[in-house]
C-alpha cells in the first residue's frame, strides 16, 4: 500500500514539476492532492495559488489542456515539457533533414535574389563561409512573414585572411554578385584578436578589421549570446518544415542546400546531416557544428527579402543620414 501511495504521489510531483517548466497556469482547476482540496478555477492566467491547509503549491491541469498545449511543441521539446526529461537532447539535432527534400538541384541564383553569407571562422584549422540567396517565396516563421533561403555555395579553407577573402570575392564574382546584404560573422570571433594577421610582434588585429581591410563590407555579429544556441536550433527546425509560398505555388522547406554547390566531403551537407547532442552533456558535439553554426547564424536574423532596388534606396538613405548628421556636427 505505502509503494503504491509513493508511486501516485511521484506521479502527480512529475507532472507537476512539468506543469511548472511549462508555465501553463490557464485552462485548468488548482488542487492539492496531499490535502485532496480542489481550488476553482483561476480568472487570470499565471496565478500561483498555495494550498489554503499546508500551503503547498497547487497546479493540476485537466488532459484537454495539456494536449493542447503539447500541440504547439515540436518532438523534442514536448518530451521535456510532457515528461521533465532533459536528455531529449540527444542523437541527431535535425532529425527532420531528408535528402530528397532538403536538398535541391543546383541553378543559376537569380542577381535580384538577395544574397546573405555567414562566417565561422578559426585560427588554428578552417574557417567555414556559407553562401546562400533569400527568394522572394513567402513562408511563416513562428507567425512571422518570412522568405525563403536556399545555400548554394561554400567555401572551407585554412588560410590568411587576405587569401580568404580573395576566394570569397571570386566566389561571388563567379555568381554574378559583388557584395552581399549581410556578412554574418561569429560574435565571439567579431572582435576577438587574430594573432595570425600580426605583422610585428606584439601587433593584433581583429577578425572584423582584417576582412573590413581586404574589402569584405557589411560585416554584422551574430545573435550567438548565452541561450542562443538552443534558439536558434528551434528556429532552423522550423525553417526546416514545409512551408507553402503563394510565389511559387508549391510546399517547400523554408531552407534548402544546392546538391553540388553545397556537397562534398566536410561540407554543409554532410555536416548538417551529422550534427548530433552528446548524450551526457546535451550540447552539440563539436565534429560537426561549424557548418550547422553557419545555417544558426542566418536562420537567427530571419532575414526578410528587399529587392535590388529597395535595398540601394536604403542604403543612399543611411548615406544621405550620416552625411547630414556630419555637417550638423561641423556647425
Amino acid at each position: 500500500m505505502e509503494l503504491a501511495e509513493k508511486k501516485y504521489q511521484d506521479e502527480e510531483l512529475d507532472q507537476e514539476i512539468a506543469v511548472i517548466r511549462g508555465e501553463i497556469w490557464d485552462n485548468c482547476r488548482d488542487w492539492c492532492y496531499k490535502c485532496d482540496l480542489v481550488v476553482p478555477e483561476n480568472e487570470i492566467e499565471r496565478v500561483v495559488i498555495r494550498c489554503p491547509k499546508c500551503k503547498r503549491l497547487m497546479g493540476f491541469i485537466p488532459r484537454a489542456g495539456i494536449e493542447e498545449y503539447l500541440k504547439t511543441l515540436d518532438e523534442d521539446e514536448r518530451e521535456a515539457r510532457e515528461k521533465g526529461v532533459w536528455h531529449h537532447l540527444s542523437g541527431l539535432v535535425y532529425k527532420t533533414l531528408d535528402r530528397a527534400v532538403h536538398i535541391y538541384n543546383d541553378f543559376p541564383i537569380p542577381q535580384s535574389w538577395m544574397k546573405v553569407e555567414a562566417l565561422d571562422p578559426h585560427d588554428a584549422r578552417q574557417s567555414c563561409w556559407l553562401f546562400g540567396a533569400v527568394s522572394p517565396e513567402e513562408i511563416e516563421i513562428f507567425g512571422k512573414v518570412r522568405h525563403r533561403i536556399y545555400f548554394f555555395d561554400y567555401i572551407f579553407l585554412d588560410s590568411s585572411i587576405e587569401e580568404l577573402a580573395r576566394q570569397v570575392k571570386a566566389t561571388r564574382a563567379l555568381h554574378g554578385y559583388k557584395d552581399p546584404s549581410m556578412v554574418i560573422l561569429d560574435r565571439k570571433w567579431g572582435t576577438k584578436e587574430q594573432a595570425k594577421s600580426a605583422i610585428a610582434e606584439g601587433e593584433s588585429r581583429t577578425w572584423q578589421g582584417e576582412l573590413e581591410r581586404y574589402g569584405i563590407r557589411r560585416i554584422r555579429h551574430s545573435q550567438s549570446g548565452p541561450g542562443d544556441v538552443e534558439l536558434g536550433h528551434k528556429i532552423v527546425r522550423e525553417y526546416l518544415k514545409l512551408h507553402y509560398s503563394k510565389v511559387s505555388q508549391d510546399a517547400k522547406p523554408g531552407m534548402l542546400f544546392a546538391k553540388k554547390g553545397c556537397g562534398g566531403v566536410k561540407s554543409p551537407i554532410q555536416y548538417m546531416f551529422n550534427y548530433q547532442y552528446d548524450a551526457d552533456s546535451g550540447k552539440p558535439i563539436e565534429t560537426y557544428k561549424d557548418w550547422p553554426d553557419c545555417a544558426r547564424y542566418v536562420a537567427l536574423e530571419q532575414p526578410v527579402y528587399r529587392a535590388p532596388e529597395e535595398e540601394a534606396n536604403t542604403v543612399d538613405h543611411l548615406k544621405e543620414n550620416y552625411e547630414r548628421a556630419v555637417k550638423i556636427r561641423r556647425r
